[in-house]
């Protein structure tokens, strides 16, 4: 094998791998095909303990993609706190202070103990505002939800970030095809010359995309700052970074927006994702704490999402009595409760 084909598979490798987006496994991606938007499993291909994998388009730029977050904290009607675990699952942990929470860059940390992963430190301005303004940390927790499941701001948001990121949509494709295709056939036909120039050029974009990092991060989202300005130092140096800085970015953009307001907003009210999270806030397993305190908390807030509570489809089981309201698992005769959902007591077809 030759240097330039080890070459050309090293690249290859390192762009793959570019390509692939770390979310914390509270949050949701989502991702548009056509008019539908598709929830993405992130962990499926690899996940970590707080993180899970939610692999790209390799090309064009995946300009479908958003990375919604959950927020970390929910507050029930007793003001008890739940901390989002590596799920979609809440755990209680009573009542909190403000000096109870300390925020990091990648993590909330509530009681020195527990850590909650973020995507973006956006998805915790609500709270900062709130502690500088004296707010109660209860009263900032329900206004995040409120603001985080807002059809009309998730709307907003979306729109602004397709429009700030117009320039990095049409940068990361001449930056891989520069790459791939413009340098090896520089190389190839014509020597050290073109070859150099074509270097230029490739370094000239790079240096375009980590301006354009650095301006999103100074005047669109000043609250990664930070996250962006690092963005845009790695978009200098590294060119597949550079190539991927339109997705990468996307996870500011979306960190203060629930993946339901924005299924909610786009009018893709029968996606199967939205109509599972309505079901686990309407219907809370038996026993579990964190699935009631969800319900008290979350049900006045979605409860106006014009969605109607179908039974699932048992045209591939004709002896099916029965199913679950939360999983949508059926059941035959002699089965009353969902043993899945803890015991919830099943529907009758």
């Amino acid at each position: 094998m030759s240097v330039y084909t080890e070459f050309l598979l090293i690249a290859a490798a390192l762009y793959l791998w570019e390509s692939g987006l770390w979310l914390p496994l509270p949050g949701v991606g989502l991702r548009r095909w056509g008019a539908k938007w598709k929830a993405l499993p992130h962990g499926q291909w690899m996940a970590l303990r707080e993180t899970g994998l939610v692999p790209m388009l390799p090309f064009p730029p995946d300009r479908g993609l958003a990375p919604c977050q959950t927020p970390p904290l929910m507050v029930d009607a007793a003001g008890n706190f739940g901390l989002a675990g590596n799920g979609e699952d809440f755990h209680m942990t009573g009542p909190l202070a403000r000096e109870d929470m300390r925020p990091e860059p990648h993590h909330l940390v509530v009681r020195e103990n527990d850590r909650v992963r973020i995507s973006s430190p956006r998805c915790l301005a609500v709270l900062s505002r709130a502690r500088r303004g004296g707010l109660e940390p209860a009263v900032a927790v329900r206004r995040m939800w409120r603001l985080a499941l807002s059809p009309p701001r998730a709307a907003r948001e979306w729109r602004r970030w397709r429009r700030v990121s117009a320039r990095l949509a049409w940068l990361g494709p001449m930056l891989a095809a520069a790459f791939f295709a413009g340098l090896p056939l520089a190389y190839v036909f014509g020597g050290a010359g073109p070859t150099l120039m074509m270097v230029v050029w490739i370094w000239a974009l790079m240096v375009l995309t980590a301006g354009q990092l650095w301006w999103l991060g100074k005047r669109v989202y000043p609250g990664a700052r930070s996250a962006l300005r690092m963005d845009a130092l790695l978009s200098l140096i590294i060119p597949f970074h550079a190539m991927r800085a339109l997705e990468i970015a996307s996870v500011h953009a979306m960190a203060t927006t629930h993946p339901a307001a924005l299924l909610v907003a786009v009018g893709d009210l029968e996606n199967p994702w939205l109509a599972g999270f309505l079901r686990r806030i309407r219907h809370p397993r038996p026993g579990k704490a964190g699935d009631a305190a969800c319900r008290s908390a979350l049900l006045p807030l979605v409860e106006r999402i014009p969605t109607l509570e179908m039974p699932p489809d048992r045209t591939g089981d004709a002896g099916a009595r029965s199913w679950c309201p939360r999983c949508h698992g059926v059941y035959r005769e002699n089965v009353t409760e969902c043993p899945d959902c803890g015991g919830l007591p099943l529907h009758r077809f």
